[in-house]
């Protein structure tokens, strides 16, 4: 499944009474889903290449001698990694790109907090994003690139979280609004790594300026639409008054219990999620080299799997949503935590399609789309689960004074996950691909195993009522 981008900490809404609507929603949520979605086009059009670019083109020794602080983040990537040869490069600096990317909104959130303001901060990592997506289109500034992406990245975090202030804490249509304001992503999944692909396939910087154009759309629409969004006076002047008139209350032995369990759970879905985490990775490299991609005549760029991929996840979060309800109607609804050990364990099964795939048909471009498929079509189906419920447990199980930093921790696993894939993505082509993947999943398996125990040893400090407080966008 495609990874959700990450979110700062929520802010206190703001009186809704003269908001202007459209289609029963303010305006303001518009423009937040339409910026959003230019955010994810730009984004993941440029992960869809970004690996491949580095192995076929900028780490080549005709092009890598002109980029800008690539020894120093060599040096770097070697230090954590270890990488041996071009592809274990390329697959190691992408990897840490990737984990940075859920690392630096914990600082975005900071800035807008206690420096700048949610607007400002927003506006200025719009900015930065757009600068280093042009940026991209030149092999000198690569590095730099990456820095001003990663900066842009943790600033335009905020986004979310004002879509939570267009809402009353009693509004209905807040839940309603979220589902609206993912959708902008989704679809902006589905479009963006074709388009940049197709055009990298041409010329590499033309898809990294088709990223940038995308990026810049966006701020412009966020600029436009500013006069729709909560007064930056407002919130600012909120989270103050909130903090003094609630004095934080002193931790019961039980909610100690709960946020320690809920830190230790973080790294272990983080093994959980390495399945999910690879396919911006060593998968993309891997499947260039193994997959038919010739469909129809047609020569597909593998990077359009990414695309399928964000297809699929849409439809099966969908699926594995009304598959709940209906569940719940004619049996005991499980605990989240049990549902997140299920999902983990759905997921493991999907590396196994591409071991299997690569078991019969070792040789190069000689393994059928179809375990593609199965792989993506399992994995999204798990990584639905764990994810999203995972999320829904850590708001829900958090104590009331920790909620906000423990909901922030749990996307530290992605952080975690993609680190790990970094390094993975490192042993292709130095270990069969059979082993290659039977690793992905047996990580996986062991993830579930101990969330399954988890489940069953500690039912009672994650249970419904234990540790209650109130749901975190």
């Amino acid at each position: 499944m495609t990874e959700i981008l990450p979110a700062s900490p929520t802010v206190e809404p703001f009186s809704a009474a003269k908001q202007r609507e459209l289609w029963g929603q303010p305006v303001g949520l518009w423009v937040l889903t339409l910026t959003e979605g230019w955010v994810g086009f730009s984004l993941y059009g440029m992960q869809a290449i970004l690996a491949l670019y580095l192995t076929d083109h900028l780490l080549q020794p005709a092009y890598s001698g002109a980029v800008v602080g690539l020894g120093p983040l060599e040096a770097l990537v070697s230090a954590i990694y270890a990488p041996v040869g071009p592809r274990a490069m390329s697959a190691a600096i992408t990897g840490l790109f990737l984990a940075l990317i859920y690392a630096t909104p914990l600082l975005g959130g900071f800035l807008a907090d206690r420096v700048l303001g949610q607007t400002r901060t927003i506006l200025l990592g719009a900015i930065l994003m757009t600068a280093g997506h042009f940026l991209m289109s030149f092999d000198w500034s690569f590095v730099l690139a990456l820095g001003f992406l990663l900066a842009g990245l943790g600033m335009a975090g905020g986004l979310r979280a004002q879509v939570g202030a267009l809402y009353e804490l009693d509004d209905r249509r807040r839940s309603d609004a979220y589902q609206i304001y993912m959708m902008g992503l989704q679809v902006a999944v589905i479009v963006s790594p074709v388009l940049c692909a197709s055009l990298a396939q041409i010329e590499w910087h033309w898809g990294f300026l088709a990223a940038g154009l995308g990026m810049l759309i966006g701020l412009v629409v966020y600029l436009v639409g500013r006069r729709w969004l909560p007064d930056p006076a407002v919130l600012q002047s909120a989270a103050p008054a909130a903090l003094t008139k609630h004095a934080r209350p002193a931790l019961t032995s039980q909610e100690k219990k709960t946020a320690l369990l809920l830190l230790a759970l973080v790294p272990v879905l983080a093994v959980g999620a390495i399945p999910n985490s690879e396919i911006f990775d060593g998968y993309l490299l891997w499947g260039r080299e193994h997959f038919q991609l010739h469909l129809l005549g047609y020569e597909m760029p593998v990077s359009d799997l990414i695309s399928l991929d964000g297809f699929i996840s849409t439809l099966c979060a969908v699926l594995v949503l009304w598959f709940w309800k209906i569940y719940a109607r004619r049996r005991p609804d499980l605990s989240e935590i049990s549902k997140v050990a299920l999902g983990t364990f759905i997921g493991a099964f999907g590396p196994l399609m591409l071991a299997l795939g690569s078991w019969i048909s070792p040789g190069p471009h000689e393994v059928s789309l179809f375990w593609g498929l199965a792989f993506h079509i399992i994995n999204d189906i798990g990584f639905s689960m764990n994810y999203a419920i995972g999320m829904a447990l850590f708001s829900r199980a958090a104590p009331v004074s920790l909620n906000t930093i423990l909901v922030a921790c749990f996307s530290l696993h992605l952080f975690l996950s993609n680190l790990l894939i970094g390094k993975l993505a490192t042993l292709l082509g130095r270990i069969s691909d059979v082993s290659f993947w039977l690793m992905h999943s047996g990580a996986a398996l062991v993830a579930a195993v101990i969330l399954g125990f988890c489940a069953v040893r500690f039912r009672e400090l994650l249970a419904p009522g234990k540790a209650t407080a109130p749901p975190v966008p």
